[in-house]
């Protein structure tokens, strides 16, 4: 069992890295961590131990751009003859050279071309944009950052060297000069990862639900929350009570919709909708209600609040597994006082099979862990394009 505390409480963690790494900024607690050799990144062609150099790997790079059949990226004139790159037909993975040659790993980021999301979706990589090639090939970029230390930690317990942070934190702006190898593809920085670009049609269509006045059955028959309906039968001005927001919930790059009623307090950023990308579509993920929400966590999960009764509420939580809408359970903690009036706290691990009674605090402190919620600033439907119009 205590494995499996461990399980859920590192990916927490882990997603708190991704976070730190997608937005560059500053990962100091993981430069107390023990040095090991990194996962291998998705895609490239690096499957040795760290005392060995790939034959491929150029150890001496004069020439700041590296290249591969499908594409090439330019490295800032400092990094010049502290990197060595190695190179896949599809990735190409950047090393400190220092740090590589110390047996310290070195590896500070891989950039990779995906055809299919499914092809990379999940662990530690995240898309960042488009590549369309020449011959009409879209294909999804993604880059990799290590999960643990990469250098020498002991020369350098203040923090990164400066050959490697270069690399590391100048990854994004290293992969925005990614151009075709043949001159005749294009990149998209950013294309196929904002929330405004992948989910008008959905929004459409629930104003268009709204403005119809389609009843609960119906919208839960096209995927929406029969919450709205309840909303307009106690004469809401739906489109002005219901808004949406974007976020991207489980760090693989990908923005989902998040759609809730606009609140203050502690029930604000509460969503009664969730939809994600599968294979480059919005599709949904899972609907709500004013008894039974679901939050955002910050540190990149879902917690779904319900309530049982008067004397029985729950909080399970959940990610959402890339590239597609399963809910992949992580643990689940209820207060039932009709089960035990004395001690009502509770946490199962094994999906609600098996409940394992806890004292108060022990209760208290471990659901700490998932109190982290968004609290979004929906912007209300109103706001869709053609809203305005269709209530007229």
């Amino acid at each position: 069992m205590k494995k499996q505390i461990s399980t859920t409480l590192f990916l927490i963690l882990i997603m708190a890295l991704l976070t730190a790494c997608a937005n560059d900024q500053k990962a100091d607690n993981s430069e107390q961590t023990p040095a090991v050799q990194p996962a291998e990144a998705a895609g490239t062609a690096e499957s040795k131990e760290a005392s060995e150099v790939s034959e491929d790997l150029d150890k001496n790079e004069e020439s700041l751009e590296v290249s591969n059949k499908l594409f090439s990226i330019t490295l800032p004139a400092k990094a010049a003859g502290t990197f060595v790159s190695d190179t896949a037909d599809n990735s190409i993975s950047i090393y400190d050279k220092e740090a590589k040659e110390a047996e310290y790993g070195g590896f500070a980021f891989c950039v990779s071309a995906y055809k299919e999301p499914s092809e990379y979706a999940g662990g530690m990589d995240s898309k960042v944009g488009e590549f369309t090639s020449d011959d009409g090939t879209l294909y999804d970029i993604v880059v990799t950052y290590p999960s643990d230390v990469q250098y020498d930690y002991t020369k350098n317990p203040d923090g990164m060297p400066e050959s490697y942070e270069l690399l590391y934190r100048g990854a994004e702006d290293i992969i925005k000069t990614l151009k075709s190898s043949d001159g005749k593809g294009e990149f998209v920085f950013g294309a196929g990862t904002k929330g405004e670009d992948l989910y008008g049609d959905v929004l459409k269509k629930l104003v268009t639900a709204i403005n119809e006045g389609w009843d609960a059955n119906r919208l839960e028959e096209e995927g929406f929350s029969p919450e709205y309906y309840a909303l307009s039968v106690d004469g809401e001005n739906v489109l002005e009570r219901v808004g949406y927001a974007y976020f991207d919930e489980n760090h693989d790059g990908v923005e989902e919709l998040f759609v809730g009623v606009i609140l203050d307090g502690e029930e604000k950023g509460a969503a009664y909708d969730i939809f994600t990308m599968v294979d480059r579509h919005p599709e949904h993920v899972v609907s709500g209600t004013a008894r039974n929400r679901y939050y955002a966590l910050k540190s990149g999960l879902l917690v779904n609040e319900h309530s049982d009764g008067a004397n029985a509420e729950g909080w399970d939580v959940y990610d959402i597994e890339p590239n597609t809408t399963n809910l992949m359970d992580q643990v689940k903690l209820k207060i039932d006082g009709y089960e035990n009036e004395e001690m009502p706290w509770f946490v199962s691990y094994d999906n609600g099979e098996s409940w394992e009674n806890q004292t108060e605090k022990e209760f208290e402190d471990y659901k700490a862990n998932f109190s982290d919620h968004m609290r979004f600033d929906f912007t209300p439907l109103s706001s869709v394009p053609g809203a305005a119009k269709a209530v007229e």
